[in-house]
């Protein structure tokens, strides 16, 4: 039996080696000139498929005879070598995504060069990585594209179409336990949701739920498409997910004080979907890894990354126009003639993809919005646009509440909006028919939160 054993060790340690060495001809020098140039850490929600493909493209644009991807952790852990012949060489770009704080706590570690995070960085987390320099500037933070966190049911729950924050707050927090509360049978409500590293459970915490904390029942998940094959599995389950995770589910709209929204590349493009938000690369802006502009400028080209971005059906940054109808929320009007002038001049116009923002309560256009200026005006002069006409926006004053608001110091501010874009489309040699001062009208958000007046102040473009 001892002969028998040692000959079957032997046998299987020459099989080893004869694997081993079918690797070293596979890509010869491996180990002797494997450079790792670039580690991205944070995010699974743009980790975990995108920003492979993103390594993979980016490799072979830089001339890689050969890209491979090798999985270390399934789904979390990745690393992708392209082979450079000529230089006897393989290249690697590490990515883990176990969510996007770790991204950020990789940049302080000195563990990666990218955080990859689906949401906004953290104002301690910026404070933490100052000695990096201002990561909350152009320089640093880069929108690689727009997500929606899709509240998703059963797709044989044909009752529930529609839910507001306040409801998905109950349902989430446990104050909901039954179908039978929100118009449906009376059946437990089973609810799915993220782990806690997770940016679309930050982003999901921070919008729906604020100061509610997620119910004890929940079942918890580290990955979209786990929850999301969850949910396709439970006839009573609600949750939570990144927008290319939808699949066989249903897409629930929902509404922040406003119309109620389906999530769509548009409303989310535009960032009207209560439940948008944007998806980051953040880096230092001054290292010696020159690896880390080019990458992130590969990221961003239209025809490059944002071709990946849009093949992994998250929202691009490629500007479109389309026709568009404005949904107005019963009740949400404070100016009628203010309305009607916007309503009347849009009609029969087409709106662009891109709404323009403010950093805070400034008229200083946001970072994505600096990004987007340069893609409308080039699409302006493609287009041979005849007509431009931007349409301003803001929070409302005073509380938030109908009535206690200044409905001319809105408008004031909304104008003050609409100029600012227009002086900054100016230096794009791009000039503008009419500027639409709407005040706070057509509210996309709840005025009672931070996050929602800031996606409330906004500038619409549309064009004829």
């Amino acid at each position: 039996m001892k002969k028998i054993r040692a000959a079957q060790l032997f046998a299987l340690a020459s099989l080893m080696t004869l694997a081993a060495a079918a690797r070293a001809q596979d890509r010869p020098d491996q180990q002797q000139n494997r450079q790792i140039i670039l580690r991205l850490h944070g995010s699974s929600t743009i980790g975990a498929a995108l920003a492979p493909d993103l390594a993979k493209a980016f490799l072979q644009k830089m001339g890689a005879d050969s890209v491979r991807q090798t999985d270390v952790s399934a789904g979390t852990e990745t690393d992708i070598e392209g082979y450079f012949a000529a230089d006897k060489q393989t290249k690697v770009i590490e990515i883990k995504a176990h969510g996007s704080s770790t991204g950020f706590k990789g940049l302080q570690e000195g563990q990666c060069d990218i955080a990859m995070s689906s949401r906004k960085i953290k104002g301690s987390e910026a404070d933490s990585l100052a000695f990096l320099g201002d990561m909350t500037s152009s320089a640093s933070e880069h929108v690689l594209g727009i997500d929606g966190v899709a509240v998703i049911v059963n797709a044989g729950n044909a009752a529930v179409s529609k839910l507001s924050f306040a409801a998905l707050g109950d349902i989430f927090s446990g104050k909901i336990t039954s179908w039978s509360e929100v118009s449906w049978n009376d059946a437990p409500v089973s609810i799915q949701a993220r782990d806690e590293n997770s940016g679309t459970h930050d982003t999901f915490k921070s919008i729906v739920l604020g100061k509610k904390e997620l119910s004890k029942t929940a079942l918890r998940y580290d990955s979209n498409l786990k929850l999301s094959e969850a949910v396709s599995a439970d006839a009573h389950a609600i949750g939570y997910c990144s927008l290319p995770y939808v699949r066989g589910n249903k897409a629930l709209a929902v509404s922040d004080s406003g119309a109620a929204v389906l999530p769509t590349l548009f409303t989310v493009a535009t960032e009207d979907y209560p439940l948008s938000r944007r998806l980051y690369l953040y880096a230092p802006a001054h290292s010696e890894n020159r690896w880390i502009e080019e990458f992130i400028s590969f990221a961003l080209e239209d025809k490059a990354g944002q071709l990946l971005v849009k093949k992994h059906n998250f929202v691009d940054l490629i500007v479109s126009a389309a026709a568009h109808r404005v949904n107005i929320a019963p009740g949400s009007t404070q100016n009628m003639e203010r309305l009607g002038h916007y309503l009347a001049k849009v009609r029969g116009a087409k709106r662009l993809s891109a709404n323009l923002r403010f950093k805070g309560e400034t008229f200083e256009l946001d970072n994505k919005a600096l990004q987007d200026l340069k893609r409308i005006a080039a699409f302006l002069h493609e287009n041979k646009t005849q007509e431009i006409m931007l349409a301003g926006f803001s929070d409302r004053s005073g509380e938030g509440q109908i009535g206690l608001g200044d409905s001319d110091a809105d408008a004031e501010r909304s104008c003050k909006q609409a100029e600012a874009v227009r002086n900054e489309l100016a230096v794009h040699d791009v000039s503008v028919s009419e500027l639409l001062c709407v005040g706070s009208e057509v509210p996309v958000a709840s005025n009672m939160t931070q996050t929602g007046r800031e996606k409330n102040r906004r500038v619409e473009v549309w064009i004829r």
